[in-house]
């Protein structure tokens, strides 16, 4: 009884986990084996023939696409987020403020609307162009769309702000008493750094990078609007067999296959990321 007391608070949060993720994730995986008429309506049949399928040579190169997407959106933002969150974390408390309204402030507009401004200032016709052709920089327009660097400089304007607040929030929890300690005891900025700073900011790496992860495996509408179709990623692929494919078990098939891939490149991370911080501070 007295468990349940103390545990009251968690209900609203378990129900609402159980009807929004948990319904929703079960149907997923069941409709995975199902099978599909000629004219692809879902029958309840049971089926191996869709996972079958995603182990095709062709949908394998699918999975290292959207995989290698994913992985260097995580680095980039990684390497420009950390640096700007770090110095974030340094300024006065109002510059500070400011600083992470700017961060948050992307988020206010319609993500679609954000991309079309890269293909306003990337296209054949875009800004960029325009301006290089009236310098006579160029004599043609430089092709700068539809590949897969286009999509990834997309991706990662995306998901930016994500890993510089997971990173801002672990560096202020920082105790700076620490790192006068280290200054006292004759360390160097640089060593300081590599042996306090980036060990305790490890989680907030650690979180970034997943919130980073995940979403540029889905993020779909990007590599449609910069990338032309030109690469094929997983989210481009199940969008595609939902809507004219009309192959719903397959697509569940091959939203299964993000789950697990995203859980366990998150497994191994996470790991790698533990090992390493009880490795920095012996």
């Amino acid at each position: 009884m007295k468990t349940l007391k103390r545990n009251v608070l968690a209900i609203p949060f378990l129900i609402w986990f159980g009807l929004l993720v948990g319904i929703p994730l079960v149907y997923v995986v069941v409709l995975s084996f199902m099978s599909r008429d000629h004219l692809g309506n879902v029958v309840f049949r049971f089926t191996l023939e869709n996972y079958q399928k995603v182990f095709d040579p062709i949908y394998l190169r699918v999975f290292a696409n959207s995989f290698l997407l994913a992985l260097l959106t995580g680095f980039i933002t990684l390497l420009i987020g950390y640096p700007v969150a770090y110095i974030t974390s340094q300024l006065e408390p109002k510059k500070r403020n400011l600083a992470i309204a700017l961060f948050m402030l992307p988020f206010w507009i319609s993500s679609l609307l954000r991309t079309y401004g890269w293909v306003i200032l990337l296209g054949n016709t875009g800004l960029i162009n325009n301006v290089l052709l009236a310098l006579k920089i160029i004599d043609k327009p430089i092709p700068m769309m539809y590949k897969f660097s286009t999509t990834l400089i997309g991706t990662v304007y995306m998901l930016i702000p994500f890993m510089i607040v997971a990173i801002y929030n672990s560096v202020d929890k920082l105790d700076r008493s620490l790192l006068e300690a280290s200054y006292d005891l004759g360390a160097s900025k640089v060593k300081t750094f590599f042996k306090i700073v980036l060990p305790l900011t490890i989680p907030g790496i650690a979180g970034g990078f997943t919130l980073v992860f995940t979403p540029a495996l889905g993020l779909y509408f990007i590599s449609d609007l910069l990338g032309g179709g030109q690469t094929i990623f997983l989210g481009n692929l199940i969008n595609t067999l939902v809507n004219r494919g009309r192959n719903r078990p397959l697509a569940a098939a091959f939203s299964v296959g993000m789950i697990l891939l995203v859980t366990l490149v998150i497994s191994i991370y996470g790991r790698i990321t533990k090992d390493k911080g009880e490795g920095l501070f012996q």
